[in-house]
């Protein structure tokens, strides 16, 4: 009787040491499983936070181009200024990033959406100052054959001076601080639901410049839809433009002075209404690009 209760005895210690090694397995397996996890969150921070102080040298950077080409074409420094600021307050941002993987992406767009927009400002600037070297080379010719021979047509000198220092000033006209969003309501209060829109207001200032011709003046107006189609009113608008002609949305008579102008242009919403996503516009005025802007819709 007293081995039989032995015998028991012993097989009760034997079940509770096995649920014990169980447990404690079992426990073991969940430390291991947590202390996993809390690496992995580990190395994602310290990857968003690479990523961020990265994403601040290429802004650095970007702002150290902006000051080059401020220094290098003053008379036409309102449109490189305006980009500066809006480098700034990205980075701004940036520095206030908490680590949402998601917001550090948009922050990635937006930076290259201002590094696409540097390299379009550098080519105009570019191109500018070759066009005015090479104008300056042949008014310099015009000097010398004017020297030798008084007889030269003086009107030709003059229309050559003339020239010369339009390219000197730049004579192209921008378009800055374009605020392009959709409104609805008498008091055209903004809204960026693609079905409640009304229509499309871009205003902006039309830059200053006392070397581009004044007087009456036509700005066209391209809105580049999501499927990257140009939205119209289906009357056949086109104009000019580098040989050939372009698709415009709308058109808008000025009257250009030389100083800077602020204006606003519409677009009605169509039947069927603005689609969601990205739209863009295109504004020109004397058979150039003056500026482009977008906005985004739910």
């Amino acid at each position: 009787m007293e081995d039989k209760e032995k015998s028991q005895s012993n097989r009760v210690f034997l079940i509770l040491a096995v649920i014990l090694l169980l447990l404690s397995g079992i426990l073991g397996w969940q430390l291991f499983e947590q202390k996993k996890s809390n690496d992995q969150l580990a190395a994602e921070k310290a990857q968003l936070v690479a990523e961020k102080d990265e994403l601040t040298t290429e802004l650095d950077e970007l702002l150290g181009k902006y000051a080059i080409m401020e220094d290098e074409n003053g008379q036409l420094s309102a449109e490189l200024e305006e980009q500066r600021q809006l480098i700034e307050e990205l980075k701004a941002d940036v520095e206030k990033y908490k680590g949402d993987a998601s917001k550090l992406n948009w922050f990635r767009s937006q930076l290259k959406s201002l590094e696409k927009k540097y390299e379009t400002l550098e080519a105009k600037y570019d191109s500018l100052a070759t066009a005015h070297d090479s104008l300056q080379g042949e008014f310099g010719s015009l000097q010398g054959e004017y020297t030798k021979q008084t007889g030269l047509n003086k009107e030709l000198t003059n229309e050559n001076m003339n020239l010369a220092n339009k390219v000197a000033m730049g004579s192209v006209l921008t378009a800055y601080k374009i605020a392009f969003e959709g409104v609805r309501g008498k008091k055209e209060k903004t809204n960026n639901k693609a079905n409640r829109i009304e229509k499309l207001r871009a205003c902006f200032t039309l830059s200053e410049n006392p070397i581009t011709e004044k007087g009456a003046k036509m700005l066209y107006v391209r809105i580049v839809g999501p499927d990257g189609k140009v939205l119209t009113k289906g009357h056949g608008e086109e104009f000019e433009f580098e040989g050939g002609s372009m698709t415009y949305s709308t058109s808008k008579d000025i009257n250009y002075d030389g100083s800077s102008q602020d204006l606003c242009i519409y677009y009605p919403a169509p039947t069927e209404g603005f689609a969601e996503g990205k739209h863009t516009i295109e504004l020109y005025v004397d058979k150039a690009l003056i500026g482009t802007a977008s906005t985004t819709f739910r």
